[in-house]
């Protein structure tokens, strides 16, 4: 009987306990989780995506492609102008005239997380986003900014026709004596003959000389009053400006001519966290072909670079941030804080930029509570 009874009273206990673990489960709230994407299993309809920031460069690179195009009587420039170093040959010539960088901020497709909210979990999700601590899944940014450059100006081909203001052709009397018999003697008669000749190319380049050293002349009489006729106003002025840009042109002929356009290029660049200095080739450039590609290995090597100036690593309490998001949190979001690196755009002999910017992926990962982000 009091085995039968100990076996009676052991049921009633197992039975109340079971109860009361049922009951305490049900009682047990829910809570709020936040996990990385690769760890949720699913997302319920009340759930949310947010992404940690990261931060990228836009690089505008402006080029200038020069062109000289030497006149035909270069080599009479010194002789009859007194015009030195003056270009003898046809030349050309890419230069990189200006490298200016701007930032922007992404979502890091890497960093995803998971919010599985309750009805306590009162965050205001929109505040954050707009401090730039995380980037809500609806407004990421995931393409590339990048643009297509203008295409490379073609060689300019110059005819100069103006060569001199006189005739390219001149007539030269020549002489010729001939034998006559006259009064059954011979007598050296003389005959007048006219000849078209071609004039030689310093011939032309000394007539368009005078022609240069007459303009100016006349420039200054009009100036100073001793002209044959009188020009004031709007009539002056015109006068003037034809003066001067006959001689400019004439100058060409001794010069030459100089082309200039200008293209522009823009380039993203994404660094990832690999060390202290992080390195890669933006693009390369050839003074004969202008800006290329990285992969086109006829020109050299511009190179971007990013260096942390501060380090952020070890240190306790963000060393075990870094690694608490293989577990699940509750009422806490993740984001990232920004640091600043030094943005340096070089080749082998020309730093052509160096500024410092902010940069989210190189942060450390911290994490708010949810008291902090409603006050926010």
């Amino acid at each position: 009987m009091t085995i039968l009874k100990d076996i009676g009273m052991n049921k009633y206990f197992f039975s109340f306990l079971a109860i009361i673990v049922l009951a305490t489960s049900c009682s047990k709230k829910p809570i709020t989780t936040i996990t990385p994407i690769d760890q949720a299993s699913a997302l319920s309809p009340k759930g949310l995506i947010y992404a940690l920031p990261k931060t990228s460069v836009e690089v505008k690179v402006d080029a200038q492609y020069t062109e000289v195009i030497p006149g035909p009587y270069a080599k009479f420039a010194h002789k009859y102008l007194g015009v030195s170093n003056v270009p003898l040959s046809k030349k050309s010539k890419w230069t990189i005239t200006d490298v200016s960088v701007s930032s922007y901020h992404q979502a890091d497709v890497t960093s995803l997380f998971v919010v599985e909210p309750t009805e306590e979990f009162n965050v205001d999700f929109l505040k954050i986003a707009q401090e730039g601590l995380i980037i809500p899944a609806a407004n990421s940014n995931f393409s590339s900014i990048r643009r297509t450059a203008k295409p490379q100006p073609e060689a300019n081909e110059v005819n100069f026709v103006d060569l001199s203001p006189s005739p390219y052709l001149a007539t030269e009397q020549t002489t010729h004596y001939s034998r006559v018999v006259q009064d059954s003697t011979f007598v050296r008669v003389p005959v007048h003959r006219s000849v078209v000749v071609e004039r030689s190319m310093e011939d032309k380049a000394k007539e368009a000389a005078d022609f240069i050293f007459s303009l100016r002349k006349r420039r200054m009489e009009l100036l100073a009053g001793d002209a044959d006729f009188i020009a004031e106003g709007q009539a002056a002025e015109a006068v003037l400006k034809e003066i001067s840009r006959l001689e400019e042109e004439y100058l060409t002929l001794f010069t030459g001519k100089v082309f200039k356009s200008s293209v522009t290029h823009w380039f993203d660049f994404s660094p990832s966290p690999k060390g202290e200095e992080t390195s890669s080739i933006l693009f390369r450039f050839s003074e004969a072909r202008g800006i290329l590609p990285s992969s086109d290995l006829s020109g050299s090597p511009i190179l971007i670079s990013v260096t942390e100036l501060d380090r952020w690593g070890g240190t306790p309490a963000l060393d075990q941030l870094n690694t608490e998001k293989d577990g699940l949190r509750t009422d806490v979001v993740y984001y990232r804080m920004p640091v600043p690196l030094q943005v340096k755009i070089n080749d082998s002999k020309t730093e052509f930029f160096n500024q410092t910017f902010t940069f989210y992926q190189f942060g450390p990962l911290l994490r708010m509570p949810k008291q902090f982000i409603n006050s926010l």
